[in-house]
């Protein structure tokens, strides 16, 4: 018997045949750009498992069900993405003269190491089942699709993240709200691209979503600069004695760059979720 599959289910397909990918290339050497691909595969296929969810609201669990086997997996990928940021933004913050942070770099290539060879080891012990188990799961529930069920659970998603940036934006924005507006931001440009594989029309208009990508691109800056200035702290705290002059510089450096950022994301959440998403 032919079972009709959704359109929806190529965008599946293709982020699961390069995360699989990704994991098996892993499963041999570990790399931290394949590391950090795979991270970002695995957003991908955890928003299709919350559309799946949506959709066929009668099974409670399914969402827990298919993506978390690949939580332990997503938590390493996501601490190596942070280190490799935090050592990216060390590396601008040195400036073209390359101001030597010596004992911080050996700190940081130190907690790499450990974080590469941990997440190495818990690659390849992951049992290679879970992968055949999720495609099978999501290709069933993918069956006898129809545009207007994915409409509505797509809009269901989207509205949700939308009411909670209208919420944030009534409010002093800290850390924590500005990183899920970071992550919400993700999750409505990856539906919007969904529907439009689907041949729905988009939520949104074109200058919508430039502005969504330019917040998008303000907001991967302050998350970046927000770890590092994380980390630096958590360096410090750990050394008894006054850490030197040229820290405390780069620590000061840091935190203004932050609040300028900060002031530059809340301006446009401010004038995006007030002005133009309402």
């Amino acid at each position: 018997m032919n079972h009709q599959i959704s359109p929806i289910f190529q965008f599946f397909d293709q982020q699961y045949h390069l995360a699989k990918k990704d994991f098996d290339t892993l499963s041999k050497q570990f790399k931290s750009k394949k590391a950090i691909d795979l991270e970002e595969r695995l957003i991908y296929l955890e928003i299709y498992t919350d559309l799946l969810s949506r959709i066929h609201f009668d099974e409670k669990k399914l969402k827990f069900q298919l993506f978390n086997p690949f939580k332990p997996i997503f938590k390493c990928l996501k601490m190596v993405l942070h280190i490799k940021l935090t050592q990216k933004a060390l590396l601008d913050a040195s400036g073209k003269k390359r101001a030597i942070y010596g004992s911080y770099e050996q700190f940081l290539n130190k907690e790499k190491n450990k974080l590469y060879i941990s997440t190495y080891d818990l690659i390849i012990s992951t049992p290679l089942e879970i992968w055949d188990e999720l495609y099978k799961e999501a290709y069933d529930h993918s069956i006898g699709l129809k545009p207007l069920m994915i409409n509505t659970s797509t809009t269901q998603i989207i509205n949700e993240e939308l009411d909670f940036f209208k919420y944030d934006s009534q409010k002093e924005l800290g850390p924590k709200e500005i990183k899920d507006i970071y992550e919400g931001l993700q999750v409505i440009i990856t539906l919007e691209n969904l529907r439009m594989v689907t041949g729905l029309n988009s939520t949104f208009t074109h200058e919508i979503h430039q502005k969504m990508n330019i917040l998008s691109h303000l907001l991967y800056s302050w998350y970046q600069n927000h770890l590092f200035l994380q980390h630096l702290i958590f360096y410090l705290a750990q050394n008894e004695e006054i850490p030197d002059k040229k820290y405390l510089q780069l620590l000061d450096k840091i935190k203004q760059h932050k609040k300028k950022l900060t002031t530059q994301v809340v301006s446009q959440c401010q004038y995006l979720f007030t002005k133009v998403l309402i």
